[in-house]
Protein backbone atom coordinates (compact mmCIF):
# COMPACT_ATOMS: atom_id res chain seq x y z
CA UNK A 1 0.00 0.00 0.00
CA UNK A 2 2.83 2.36 0.91
CA UNK A 3 4.56 1.86 -2.45
CA UNK A 4 1.34 2.18 -4.44
CA UNK A 5 0.43 5.48 -2.75
CA UNK A 6 3.98 6.70 -3.37
CA UNK A 7 3.98 5.83 -7.08
CA UNK A 8 0.50 7.22 -7.75
CA UNK A 9 1.16 10.55 -6.06
CA UNK A 10 4.90 10.83 -6.86
CA UNK A 11 5.88 11.42 -3.24
CA UNK A 12 7.76 9.58 -0.53
CA UNK A 13 5.71 7.53 1.94
CA UNK A 14 6.86 5.60 4.97
CA UNK A 15 5.45 3.94 8.08
CA UNK A 16 7.10 4.58 11.44
CA UNK A 17 6.90 2.23 14.41
CA UNK A 18 6.99 4.32 17.62
CA UNK A 19 7.22 1.31 19.92
CA UNK A 20 10.50 0.27 18.28
CA UNK A 21 11.55 3.78 17.20
CA UNK A 22 12.28 2.51 13.71
CA UNK A 23 11.00 2.50 10.15
CA UNK A 24 8.47 -0.23 9.48
CA UNK A 25 8.54 0.34 5.72
CA UNK A 26 9.86 3.04 3.37
CA UNK A 27 8.77 3.52 -0.24
CA UNK A 28 11.58 3.49 -2.84
CA UNK A 29 10.76 7.06 -3.93
CA UNK A 30 14.06 9.01 -3.93
CA UNK A 31 12.91 12.27 -2.31
CA UNK A 32 13.06 11.18 1.35
CA UNK A 33 15.89 8.68 0.83
CA UNK A 34 18.38 11.39 -0.25
CA UNK A 35 20.60 9.05 -2.28
CA UNK A 36 20.32 6.04 0.02
CA UNK A 37 18.05 3.06 -0.61
CA UNK A 38 15.21 1.93 1.64
CA UNK A 39 17.08 -1.04 3.07
CA UNK A 40 20.08 1.13 3.97
CA UNK A 41 17.78 3.54 5.80
CA UNK A 42 16.07 0.75 7.72
CA UNK A 43 19.40 -0.84 8.72
CA UNK A 44 20.76 2.51 9.98
CA UNK A 45 17.70 2.99 12.16
CA UNK A 46 15.62 6.16 12.36
CA UNK A 47 17.95 8.17 14.63
CA UNK A 48 21.12 7.62 12.59
CA UNK A 49 19.32 7.98 9.25
CA UNK A 50 17.82 11.31 10.28
CA UNK A 51 21.27 12.42 11.45
CA UNK A 52 22.53 11.61 7.94
CA UNK A 53 19.84 13.43 5.96
CA UNK A 54 19.04 16.42 8.20
CA UNK A 55 21.27 19.47 8.75
CA UNK A 56 22.01 19.90 12.50
CA UNK A 57 19.51 22.75 13.02
CA UNK A 58 16.75 20.81 11.30
CA UNK A 59 17.56 17.67 13.28
CA UNK A 60 17.06 19.63 16.50
CA UNK A 61 13.87 21.17 15.10
CA UNK A 62 12.49 17.74 14.22
CA UNK A 63 13.23 16.53 17.74
CA UNK A 64 11.38 19.53 19.19
CA UNK A 65 8.42 19.11 16.81
CA UNK A 66 8.01 15.43 17.67
CA UNK A 67 8.28 16.05 21.40
CA UNK A 68 5.76 18.91 21.45
CA UNK A 69 3.40 17.54 18.81
CA UNK A 70 2.83 14.15 20.38
CA UNK A 71 2.55 15.67 23.85
CA UNK A 72 -0.21 17.80 22.33
CA UNK A 73 -1.89 14.61 21.11
CA UNK A 74 -1.52 12.80 24.44
CA UNK A 75 -3.06 15.73 26.31
CA UNK A 76 -6.29 15.00 24.40
CA UNK A 77 -8.75 12.32 25.35
CA UNK A 78 -7.97 8.97 23.63
CA UNK A 79 -11.03 9.18 21.36
CA UNK A 80 -9.70 12.39 19.79
CA UNK A 81 -6.19 11.12 19.11
CA UNK A 82 -7.18 9.43 15.85
CA UNK A 83 -8.18 12.73 14.27
CA UNK A 84 -4.92 14.65 14.37
CA UNK A 85 -2.35 15.18 11.69
CA UNK A 86 0.75 17.34 11.83
CA UNK A 87 2.48 19.07 8.94
CA UNK A 88 5.84 20.83 8.89
CA UNK A 89 8.60 21.96 6.53
CA UNK A 90 12.14 20.75 6.94
CA UNK A 91 15.39 20.64 4.96
CA UNK A 92 16.75 17.32 3.73
CA UNK A 93 20.39 16.99 2.75
CA UNK A 94 21.20 14.65 -0.12
CA UNK A 95 24.30 12.46 -0.21
CA UNK A 96 25.71 14.83 -2.84
CA UNK A 97 25.43 17.79 -0.47
CA UNK A 98 22.37 19.44 -2.04
CA UNK A 99 19.61 20.60 0.28
CA UNK A 100 15.91 20.67 -0.50
CA UNK A 101 12.98 21.99 1.52
CA UNK A 102 10.22 19.41 1.91
CA UNK A 103 6.88 19.21 3.62
CA UNK A 104 6.18 16.22 5.83
CA UNK A 105 2.68 15.21 6.91
CA UNK A 106 2.26 12.71 9.72
CA UNK A 107 -0.91 10.95 10.80
CA UNK A 108 -1.31 8.21 13.45
CA UNK A 109 -2.55 4.86 12.13
CA UNK A 110 -2.43 2.47 15.06
CA UNK A 111 -2.42 2.84 18.83
CA UNK A 112 -1.39 0.51 21.61
CA UNK A 113 -4.00 -0.79 24.05
CA UNK A 114 -3.05 1.93 26.54
CA UNK A 115 -3.60 4.71 23.99
CA UNK A 116 -0.02 5.41 22.89
CA UNK A 117 0.87 5.83 19.23
CA UNK A 118 2.12 2.58 17.73
CA UNK A 119 2.32 3.27 14.00
CA UNK A 120 2.14 6.44 11.91
CA UNK A 121 2.02 7.13 8.18
CA UNK A 122 4.30 9.87 6.86
CA UNK A 123 4.08 11.56 3.46
CA UNK A 124 6.97 13.67 2.16
CA UNK A 125 6.51 16.15 -0.68
CA UNK A 126 8.15 19.33 -1.94
CA UNK A 127 7.37 22.31 0.28
CA UNK A 128 5.40 25.31 -0.95
CA UNK A 129 7.17 27.57 1.58
CA UNK A 130 10.54 29.32 1.55
CA UNK A 131 11.75 28.39 5.04
CA UNK A 132 11.71 25.45 7.42
CA UNK A 133 9.17 25.29 10.25
CA UNK A 134 5.52 26.12 9.49
CA UNK A 135 4.28 23.50 11.96
CA UNK A 136 0.51 23.08 11.78
CA UNK A 137 -1.69 20.68 13.73
CA UNK A 138 -5.10 19.85 12.31
CA UNK A 139 -7.84 18.20 14.36
CA UNK A 140 -10.01 16.94 11.51
CA UNK A 141 -13.13 15.90 13.40
CA UNK A 142 -13.58 19.40 14.83
CA UNK A 143 -11.87 21.23 11.94
CA UNK A 144 -9.50 22.99 14.34
CA UNK A 145 -6.02 24.23 13.47
CA UNK A 146 -3.05 25.01 15.70
CA UNK A 147 0.30 26.56 14.75
CA UNK A 148 3.47 25.90 16.71
CA UNK A 149 5.22 28.96 18.14
CA UNK A 150 8.95 28.17 18.38
CA UNK A 151 9.59 31.17 20.64
CA UNK A 152 6.92 30.30 23.20
CA UNK A 153 7.24 26.52 22.67
CA UNK A 154 3.48 26.07 22.48
CA UNK A 155 0.72 25.39 19.96
CA UNK A 156 -1.69 28.28 19.51
CA UNK A 157 -5.08 28.29 17.70
CA UNK A 158 -4.71 29.14 14.05
CA UNK A 159 -7.38 30.12 11.54
CA UNK A 160 -6.40 29.94 7.86
CA UNK A 161 -7.69 32.87 5.83
CA UNK A 162 -10.98 31.80 4.31
CA UNK A 163 -11.15 31.34 0.55
CA UNK A 164 -14.28 32.40 -1.28
CA UNK A 165 -16.52 29.72 -2.71
CA UNK A 166 -15.25 30.52 -6.22
CA UNK A 167 -11.56 30.46 -5.18
CA UNK A 168 -12.14 27.14 -3.48
CA UNK A 169 -13.85 25.77 -6.58
CA UNK A 170 -11.07 26.90 -8.92
CA UNK A 171 -8.30 25.40 -6.78
CA UNK A 172 -10.18 22.11 -6.53
CA UNK A 173 -10.48 22.00 -10.32
CA UNK A 174 -6.75 22.78 -10.59
CA UNK A 175 -6.07 19.81 -8.30
CA UNK A 176 -8.08 17.67 -10.74
CA UNK A 177 -5.76 18.68 -13.60
CA UNK A 178 -7.82 21.39 -15.32
CA UNK A 179 -5.86 24.28 -16.83
CA UNK A 180 -7.15 27.87 -16.99
CA UNK A 181 -8.98 27.26 -20.27
CA UNK A 182 -10.58 24.08 -18.96
CA UNK A 183 -11.71 25.79 -15.77
CA UNK A 184 -13.01 28.72 -17.84
CA UNK A 185 -15.11 26.39 -19.99
CA UNK A 186 -16.38 24.38 -17.02
CA UNK A 187 -17.42 27.42 -14.96
CA UNK A 188 -18.47 29.58 -17.92
CA UNK A 189 -16.11 32.36 -16.80
CA UNK A 190 -13.45 34.27 -18.71
CA UNK A 191 -9.81 33.23 -18.39
CA UNK A 192 -9.09 36.69 -16.99
CA UNK A 193 -11.64 36.14 -14.20
CA UNK A 194 -10.11 32.74 -13.44
CA UNK A 195 -6.67 34.36 -13.16
CA UNK A 196 -8.02 37.04 -10.81
CA UNK A 197 -9.45 34.38 -8.50
CA UNK A 198 -6.18 32.44 -8.64
CA UNK A 199 -4.23 35.58 -7.76
CA UNK A 200 -6.46 36.25 -4.73
CA UNK A 201 -6.18 32.64 -3.60
CA UNK A 202 -2.37 32.71 -3.87
CA UNK A 203 -2.26 35.93 -1.84
CA UNK A 204 -4.41 34.44 0.93
CA UNK A 205 -2.34 31.26 1.04
CA UNK A 206 0.93 33.19 1.09
CA UNK A 207 2.48 31.58 -2.00
CA UNK A 208 3.76 32.92 -5.31
CA UNK A 209 2.59 30.41 -7.92
CA UNK A 210 -0.36 28.16 -8.68
CA UNK A 211 1.45 24.88 -8.01
CA UNK A 212 2.32 26.02 -4.50
CA UNK A 213 -1.22 27.32 -4.00
CA UNK A 214 -2.63 23.90 -4.86
CA UNK A 215 -0.14 22.26 -2.48
CA UNK A 216 -0.98 24.64 0.36
CA UNK A 217 -4.72 24.29 -0.32
CA UNK A 218 -4.41 20.52 -0.16
CA UNK A 219 -2.58 20.81 3.18
CA UNK A 220 -5.00 23.19 4.90
CA UNK A 221 -8.37 22.45 3.37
Amino acid sequence: MCDVVSSINNQSVYFFDYTQQTFFHISPHPLFLCGYDAEEAKKMGAYFFYKKILPPDDFQMLFEINKKAWKFVYDCIPEDRWHFRVSYDIYLQHKNGNRILVNQKVAPLLFTDDGNIWMSMCIVNYSSHKNAGNVIFHQKDKDLYYKYDFDKKIFTPYLPEKLTKREDEILRLSMQGYNETGISDKLNLSVRTIRNHQYNAKKKLGVSNLANAVGEFNLIF
